[in-house]
């Protein structure tokens, strides 16, 4: 039987899992063993191998294939530790008396008296961890007593130092040009060659997008409008994936829009429009600046239940029906863009759900991907789908998870490839049905 699996296997490989590149966040999986190890980990802290615990738990934080966000050393009395998120370098110890962990941020002489009492205000919103000026170092701390530790006292305490870490240094780095960041060295910048193909892209969509809205900007026509200008945003961070402002204000400005405030809808859209023609006017320059990649440990989010993006998708798709039924057909591929890409921005994923989402913006944007460097998968001057690599994309998002989740199909057959609309319909029918009920 070993033999008949083994010649299965080479004649038809087991899909790769497909990571995508593009988004906020971890751009790796993780530990195929992650709940294997937090439970070894949780047994040798019961049993007194604080140090073993400690390893294990480490241990069940690195991702695949990605070994530099996150590296440690055991000794027989402590560990050393150090972890990547985003701008940020955490740097710990462990002893089997304690756990503390640190995370420079700038030096204090250089950070304004509003920002340190910023920093004072912050120690009062954070649960774990505390900023302080440890010699002339504004620097954010950790510090556990190892006497009654778990696995999951040390989990969030330690994604509470790492994701405030990066966000006070994206933020600084955003605001204060004129203060210098500790320990940043460590992000990759693109060459200039990255830089101009993405600030081309850039300018290309926000053109494309103002051109389509050509007409429409009158009043009884705000849902498209502002389909239209969400889409394209969501569409900027998660292809262009921005850091420091850029990144900060993208976030502000779709919140702001489903804040429940006293601003109409057209005054939102205005916001966004202006927003939009500001980007438009950025300098090369400037957007190299705004452009960075960086490694991390811990996702931003937390993970979504399955119903939420089900009702999310269910709701949106209601809004097609009404603007089909108003024969209002350009907004509804703003629609079916907005879709995948907003529940990319707004949720922590199952990779096979981050996977298949990343593959419908695939479909809508294969100019983009392909420019990238990436295989077509539709071609809108033919109407044609690249079925075979769809097909293989949807493998790589479910085959790696079918044994823990038996309900899981390859639904490509399932498409229907008439044209982007059909596709989407289905697509998103797929989606909602997605059986991720364990074996």
């Amino acid at each position: 039987m070993e033999f008949f699996s083994q010649l299965h296997d080479w004649i038809y490989p087991p899909a790769t899992p497909y990571v995508p590149h593009y988004g906020r966040g971890v751009h790796s999986l993780p530990n195929p063993e992650e709940h294997e190890l937090f439970e070894t980990a949780s047994k040798a802290f019961v049993q007194g191998e604080r140090l073993k615990g400690y390893e294990y738990f480490l241990s069940s934080l690195t991702h695949i294939g990605d070994s530099k966000h996150l590296t440690y050393t055991v000794h027989d009395d402590k560990i050393i530790f150090e972890l990547l998120q985003g701008c940020a370098i955490i740097r710990g110890i462990v002893t089997e008396e304690l756990f503390t962990a640190t995370a420079l941020i700038a030096k204090s002489a250089d950070l304004h008296v509003a920002l340190k009492r910023r920093f004072l205000e912050r120690n009062f919103q954070l649960t774990y961890v505390r900023f302080c000026n440890q010699n002339g170092i504004l620097t954010l701390k950790l510090h556990l007593d190892n006497a009654t530790i778990t696995p999951h006292k040390v989990f969030f305490p330690l994604r509470e130092i790492a994701l405030n870490a990066d966000f006070e240094k994206e933020m600084i780095a955003g605001d204060f040009k004129e203060i210098t960041l500790l320990e940043n060295d460590h992000v990759r910048y693109l060459t200039h060659d990255q830089y101009i193909h993405l600030h081309g892209w850039m300018l290309r969509w926000i053109d494309q997008t103002k051109k389509s809205l050509e007409g429409l900007l009158a009043n009884d026509n705000t849902g498209m409008v502002s389909f239209s200008y969400l889409a394209l945003l969501l569409k900027l961070d998660y292809l262009l994936i921005p850091r420091k402002k850029m990144a900060k204000d993208i976030a502000e400005k779709v919140g702001s829009y489903f804040m429940n405030d006293e601003k109409s809808t057209e005054d939102k859209n205005a916001d966004l429009h202006t927003y939009l023609s500001e980007l438009g006017t950025m300098t090369l320059e400037t957007f190299s600046t705004q452009v960075y990649r960086a490694d991390y440990t811990f996702s931003p989010f937390d993970q979504a239940m399955h119903e939420e993006i089900t009702s999310f998708i269910e709701e949106s798709l209601l809004k097609v029906k009404w603007y089909k039924s108003n024969h209002s057909s350009y907004v509804i591929g703003a629609i079916y863009r907005y879709v995948a890409l907003y529940i990319l921005y707004n949720y922590g994923l199952h990779p096979t759900l981050r996977t298949l989402m990343h593959l419908h913006v695939q479909v809508y944007e294969s100019d983009f991907f392909e420019d990238m460097g990436e295989e077509r998968l539709y071609t809108p001057s033919t109407n044609q789908f690249n079925t075979a690599r769809i097909h293989d994309c949807i493998d790589s998002a479910i085959v790696p998870y079918k044994k823990r989740y038996k309900g899981l199909k390859n639904f490509s057959d399932l498409l229907n490839y008439t044209d982007l609309d059909n596709f989407s319909q289905s697509f998103y029918f797929q989606i909602k049905n997605l059986d991720f009920l364990e074996s």
